[in-house]
């Protein structure tokens, strides 16, 4: 299914390209030099009690990339462009983190490369608003200290709304045009898992279906309209994955999620759920990332100010012997202030609360003053 799939998306792209003709440019696509660096330092405190070494009265995160961006429109219309991000923050397994091409025109947009699904870059924009530490993601982790006996896990229920199956590997996504302010949007990835020797390949043979989850594909639908004013915005997606043979039980993975906005006069409301309806298990069946979250929030925006109210609580099974689930609620209460164009300085008043499957919990409590620079 796999290569039948992925050839199948691959002629489409290569006809996209091809059908008009060959076209030349004006100016040769060019390289800009764009991105962003985030540096946030928190003063607070976490306890948990059943591990007082983690308790801590500082924190602090750091975060940013250089993107390499260009572009150039053919004379037969078609735009082609390129995005290569490069980590800024240390060195890593991952330094290239996103590297892809798109090809987009009168039939809409086509992006093949490491890039996560359309499915996912299309539903940020119905998530809850806020002007400080994005609470829907997993940079509450980097303040909060999780107790050992919570299985948390990067872009799962747990700690996001816009949960997905695999992250940065090799796919091929489509994105229609708009039509009334509706888009159709879709993508396929091979697996979830990067190459070995080469984290961009995605390179796989029937030997990972073992280990990896693999044949991902994503579908959404996603509307933008404004009227008389009121900017509404909302949006759909659903996850399917094939569950690694290795694993002795347990259905394919799948996620399904919604989320609205609503834009008025400097005010934007916007809340989303995700629901993963048969989670990812390990080998012996005896955990499960299978789980739901929902966020909520609402901010306000005049000249160069920003507050905002955030709330999110996600939710994992983790222990597939246990019934009880792990649980995650934090709230963000936030002000930001725009220094300058691409300059943003911002305060967070950040509580997050954590409890396992057996009933252990952690709190922790933090002040955040943030800079945000981007280029």
């Amino acid at each position: 299914m796999r290569k039948e799939l992925l050839y199948g998306t691959t002629a489409l792209l290569v006809g996209a390209v091809a059908l008009p003709g060959y076209a030349s440019a004006e100016e040769p696509l060019r390289l800009q030099v764009r991105g962003f660096k985030n540096e946030f330092f928190a003063i607070g405190g976490v306890d948990v009690d059943t591990d007082p070494t983690l308790d801590g009265t500082t924190s602090n995160f750091s975060d940013g990339e250089v993107q390499f961006r260009g572009s150039t429109t053919l004379d037969n219309g078609l735009t082609v462009g390129v995005q290569i991000e490069l980590e800024a923050f240390g060195a890593t397994s991952d330094d290239i983190d996103e590297a892809y091409t798109y090809v987009q025109g009168d039939f809409g947009k086509l992006v093949i490369g490491s890039e996560n699904l359309a499915e996912y870059t299309t539903f940020w924009g119905v998530t809850a608003p806020g002007v400080g530490i994005p609470i829907n993601s997993g940079w509450i982790t980097a303040f909060a200290v999780a107790p050992t006996g919570i299985n948390l896990g990067f872009r799962r229920t747990g700690l996001t709304t816009n949960a997905t199956l695999t992250n940065d590997t090799f796919q091929i996504s489509y994105l229609s045009p708009r039509f009334s302010g509706f888009q159709f949007v879709a993508g396929y990835a091979p697996t979830n898992a990067l190459g070995s020797g080469d984290p961009k390949s995605g390179v796989t043979d029937d030997s990972s279906d073992s280990t990896e989850v693999t044949d991902i594909f994503g579908v959404g639908l996603n509307f933008k309209q404004s009227f008389n004013g009121v900017d509404v915005a909302v949006a759909g997606g659903y996850e399917h994955g094939s569950e690694p043979n290795g694993n002795v039980s347990g259905d394919d993975p799948q996620i399904v999620k919604v989320g609205a906005s609503v834009g008025f006069a400097g005010f934007t409301i916007a809340g989303s759920y995700v629901n993963q309806l048969d989670g990812l298990q390990n080998a012996g069946g005896t955990t499960s990332t299978e789980g739901q979250a929902w966020d909520a929030g609402a901010s306000y925006s005049t000249g160069p100010w920003g507050v905002s109210v955030t709330y999110f609580h996600g939710e994992e099974e983790d222990l597939t012997a246990n019934t009880n689930e792990d649980e995650v609620d934090s709230v963000v209460g936030a002000v930001s202030y725009a220094l300058g164009p691409g300059i943003t300085t911002s305060f967070s008043l950040f509580y997050a609360k954590y409890e396992d499957e057996t009933g252990v919990e952690s709190d922790a409590t933090y002040g955040i003053l943030g800079l945000s620079v981007s280029f």
